[in-house]
């Protein structure tokens, strides 16, 4: 499972869930760039291969010209020296994040030597995640009444991800991309590491233009948002 975006904006129980592995980036939930999440199952993990090379994922003095020995998990999957500072302050970040949600007679966990239970960690992220479903129904509800905008994805009242994805009739989403940038909103354009879904949908060139909602996006960035997007489209109008 990608729970890139699932992860910042849920509560992500693996087991309940029944995956086999599931990867997620830090930097999409307020901590720095460079960490990322790969769980997987024991089993598969201890009878799978390593993909990096280096440091502790061999076994203390388990290396021959003919034989290597790889390490207890985690430390199979370790190559060189990690991210040290990263993996703490994502660490730090989730804890964060449930203090900033906390009620006010809450206990505080930011750096806090104390383990994090799961229980205030549900909680946090389940308002993170209503939040952003409002948000992302708020900007649906009003980029369907844009004309000349075709919107990709599960429809209203659908559960989906904080994201919604578009395409301006006649604009490459790149130049819709810009303008939105020159006009203050921040968007990503581009296949979105999803080339094949672009493809199925008959979108040529494979690529849309996207907005990516979180716990900070407030309704006021919407609207701003949306603005911005129907004076693209009116731009793209004239230039037809």
């Amino acid at each position: 499972m990608d729970a890139a975006q699932l992860a910042p904006s849920a509560a992500v129980d693996v087991q309940a869930l029944d995956v086999d592995y599931l990867a997620l980036s830090c930097h999409k939930l307020l901590a720095p760039y460079g960490v990322g999440v790969l769980y997987g199952r024991e089993h598969l993990l201890a009878g799978s291969l390593p993909f990096l090379y280096g440091g502790d994922m061999i076994a203390e003095g388990k290396v021959a010209p003919d034989q290597v020995e790889y390490n207890e998990l985690p430390w199979k999957y370790a190559a060189g020296t990690p991210n040290i500072l990263g993996v703490i302050a994502s660490a730090q970040t989730l804890r964060l994040v449930v203090d900033l949600l906390a009620s006010g007679d809450s206990p505080r966990w930011f750096d806090s030597p104390d383990p994090l239970p799961r229980e205030p960690v549900v909680q946090a992220m389940g308002l993170v995640a209503r939040h952003v479903a409002e948000i992302t129904s708020r900007a649906l509800r009003a980029v369907q009444d844009l004309p000349e905008v075709t919107v990709y994805g599960p429809p209203l009242g659908t559960p989906r991800a904080p994201v919604l994805a578009f395409r301006v009739d006649g604009a490459d989403p790149v130049d819709v991309a810009r303008r939105l940038d020159d006009l203050g909103v921040e968007s990503r354009a581009g296949c979105h590491c999803a080339t094949l879904a672009h493809r199925d949908l008959g979108v040529d060139p494979p690529a849309s233009c996207r907005f990516s909602f979180a716990m900070y996006t407030s309704p006021d960035d919407v609207e701003q948002a949306v603005d911005a997007l129907g004076t693209v489209v009116r731009h793209a109008r004239r230039g037809r």
